[in-house]
């Protein structure tokens, strides 16, 4: 009788402890610090989590852009809002995937717990040059604009005719804006002149490579355009008095005419 009461509370209290529920808790030991990869490598992120019932791992980026993933066959990616697995495989890591991603751990029981696990995709400067042929007036304000990929971070400059490294200050206004592996690079040449006719070169390097773009800047004269610019407007819309032409900075010799604003025309019917 009294055995089989100790077998009855044993039993009772093994099934007690086994529904017991137990919030999620993130195995440190067993998941993923931040990973660095370079470009075109596999690369895995783990996150491991104990708690009863058996947690949920899911997957998300910190900034709430899908997720890019694609099958070891594939060269296309899908999108996803998430991805639910203790590993998440990536492929052929490209820099798009560069970022902050959320291990999160749940079972029902609260809280869910998340871990930050970032990561870093490492890979040479690549430079792009949107005009690669610029014209200006003399006298004008010239800004000229290269874009720049790469990780980790660049050091950026400019330099003109293949001599030395231009410097920020009353001649030349140097800047530049980075958001994560991009970083754009504008140079402003202040009152345009003769001496600053010349090619122009945007520089990039970091610890895995260098890249540079070309731009060439050229005078542009002012006075024969305008004139044949007047011509056409006194052809095409009749007469007008008091007509003047402002010049517009960042000039190309494709878009010149667009450029020009008519202001304070009067036209006579």
């Amino acid at each position: 009788m009294i055995l089989n009461c100790c077998s009855n509370l044993m039993r009772v209290y093994g099934q007690s402890v086994a529904n017991k529920l137990v919030p999620p808790d993130i195995v440190s030991d067993d998941t993923s610090g931040d990973v660095s990869v370079q470009e075109l490598e596999n690369a895995t992120l783990t996150c491991k989590a104990t708690g009863h019932p058996p947690p949920k791992i899911t997957w998300r980026r910190e900034d709430h852009e899908p997720i890019l993933l694609k099958k070891p066959s594939s060269r296309d990616f899908d999108k996803v809002e998430s991805f639910v697995g203790s590993s998440m495989p990536l492929w052929r890591v490209d820099r798009r995937q560069m970022g902050a991603f959320l291990c999160i751990a749940s079972n029902d029981v609260p809280p869910a717990v998340s871990k930050r696990i970032t990561l870093n995709v490492n890979f040479a400067p690549t430079v792009k040059v949107p005009n690669q042929l610029l014209g200006a007036p003399l006298g004008t304000d010239v800004k000229l604009k290269c874009y720049v990929e790469a990780y980790p971070n660049t050091i950026n400059y400019w330099i003109k005719n293949r001599g030395e490294m231009l410097l920020d200050g009353p001649k030349y206004t140097i800047r530049e804006e980075k958001t994560s592996y991009k970083v754009s690079m504008w140079l402003t040449i202040r009152q345009f002149s003769k001496s600053d006719i010349g090619t122009y070169n945007c520089v990039s390097t970091n610890s895995l490579g260098k890249s540079e773009g070309t731009l060439r800047l050229y005078e542009i004269k002012l006075n024969s355009y305008s004139e044949d610019f007047s011509n056409q407007i006194s052809v095409a819309g009749g007469k007008y008095s008091g007509a003047f032409c402002d010049i517009m900075s960042n000039f190309t010799a494709a878009n010149f005419v667009q450029k020009l604003i008519l202001k304070d025309i009067s036209y006579i019917f």
